[in-house]
């Protein structure tokens, strides 16, 4: 059996422990407690939910919707093909709101940096904070400002205002910043098999922690032009190789799977590869599309256009992203070289940003376990005379297939060149259709798909 083969079992069961109360209590005694609804619940079970549920943020619809906007896949049935066509409505992004980020991870992620830090469990809190900035990270990039300083306090405030993105960031930093302090402080109970991510490997968290805070500087330096930073940060200590990856396990029970899986497995034709993904890797031989793709029933891989419905001549999503117990990445070794590389390349290190490009396709060709010298010697061979800008976020965009931060790539940089699908690629999401019905005096006007984020500057 897996190390982690369970990650849903331990979520049922930890359930089933806090719904039964002990049986040599008084008959009256605890009669007023709702068992369904325990006041206190231990770290290590909060730890693990909410572990799961970040993976859900970043693996569930927002993915999808990015996913098919950059045409990484095309929407080829129902509303996907809508949605791929850039017709989202608010309903289409409540689901993930309500249960997977705000009432799923980030509240149990705020309860346990609110209740650990108290207890003095600081390694619980450190490991939280980091979890909560890369939630942070994915909502303030898709939708804006978001709700955070006022968040999270249920019946006494049911109406959170929307903090500015600029606040948001800020918090993202601070958490990040914060953490490494929290990881290295005296800590009773610490992370064990219960941390699903990394076992409790406080330098792994380290380093996480500094490739986020990396890349949330690299975004900010559209406003900021702080390039020196985004390097600071990653030199400072980040992820050392692809077994420092910071991704959610998987496993085969059907309790288990991871969501691509499970989404391609019951909505069968919703979701094709994208044509210009498949054309991209196609032209450059690219050795990465078996694990990326199927062949279709003509024996080749094939993708779809926006808009295209679905036909047994398009490839879907392939088993190493797509089997059951593929992990769901929020940030790789992969994605860290390649924001190095467009750092340097923005500070005049030509260098230094054709090293870390070149190690970066390198890492992601070893991901999925193929080795390719020509393919290597083709792109992944730059120097201090040959790289740039574009080549970067090509190999970047290649590489962080089914990740949402490429849909964050291509509206810092206009890199990789796709036609959009109609009129503008969105610049962010709606806001979600229970913000609007419960919450509507703090939604933010002009929150359109056509309005650009706070960082998304010239």
């Amino acid at each position: 059996m897996k190390k982690y083969n369970l990650i849903f079992s331990i979520i049922t069961a930890a359930t089933i422990v806090l719904s039964t109360g002990g049986c040599k209590q008084g008959f009256l005694e605890g009669y007023d407690v709702d068992p369904n609804n325990p006041v206190n619940v231990s770290p290590d079970l909060i730890l693990t939910t909410s572990e799961v549920a970040t993976a859900t943020v970043y693996g569930g619809d927002y993915a999808r919707y990015s996913d098919m906007w950059m045409q990484h896949q095309a929407g080829t049935d129902r509303q996907f093909s809508s949605i791929g066509q850039y017709v989202i409505t608010e309903s289409d992004v409540d689901n993930t709101w309500r249960f997977n980020a705000y009432g799923g991870g980030m509240i149990d992620l705020y309860t346990l940096i609110q209740e650990e830090t108290e207890n003095g469990n600081f390694a619980y809190v450190g490991v939280a904070k980091i979890l909560m900035a890369a939630n942070l990270g994915l909502l303030t990039d898709g939708f804006g400002d978001i709700p955070y300083s006022q968040a999270f306090q249920g019946a006494d405030d049911i109406s959170p205002a929307f903090d500015s993105q600029e606040s948001i960031y800020n918090a993202i930093l601070d958490l990040l910043t914060t953490a490494h302090t929290d990881l290295d402080a005296d800590s009773p109970l610490s992370p064990g098999d219960d941390d699903i991510v990394f076992g409790g490997d406080v330098d792994l968290w380290h380093g996480s922690a500094n490739a986020l805070k990396a890349r949330y500087l690299l975004h900010l330096a559209n406003r900021t032009n702080d390039y020196a930073a985004v390097l600071a940060a990653i030199d400072a200590g980040g992820i050392a190789d692809n077994s420092g990856d910071m991704q959610v396990p998987f496993g085969d029970l059907v309790n288990e799977q991871n969501l691509w899986f499970q989404f391609y497995e019951q909505r069968s034709g919703y979701l094709s590869m994208g044509a210009f993904l498949i054309d991209l890797m196609n032209d450059l031989s690219d050795p990465r599309l078996p694990a990326y793709a199927t062949l279709n029933d003509g024996g080749i891989y094939n993708g779809a256009e926006p808009g295209e419905a679905f036909t047994s001549e398009f490839s879907v999503i392939g088993l190493f992203y797509g089997s059951a117990n593929s992990p769901i990445p929020i940030i790789t070794y992969a994605e860290q070289k390649f924001i190095e590389a467009e750092a340097a390349f923005e500070t005049g290190d030509d260098a230094r940003a054709a090293s870390a490009h070149n190690e970066g396709v390198a890492a992601s060709l070893d991901k999925v376990g193929v080795t390719d010298a020509a393919y290597i010697a083709a792109n992944g061979s730059e120097t201090a005379g040959t790289i740039s800008l574009e080549k970067i976020m090509e190999q970047k965009y290649i590489a962080l297939f089914t990740q949402f931060e490429s849909w964050t790539d291509y509206r810092r940089t206009g890199f990789p060149a796709i036609t959009p699908a109609a009129g503008q690629v969105p610049l962010r999401f709606p806001y979600p259709s229970s913000e609007r019905l419960y919450n509507g005096s703090n939604v933010p006007a002009g929150g359109t798909i056509s309005s650009a984020l706070w960082w998304d500057v010239d």
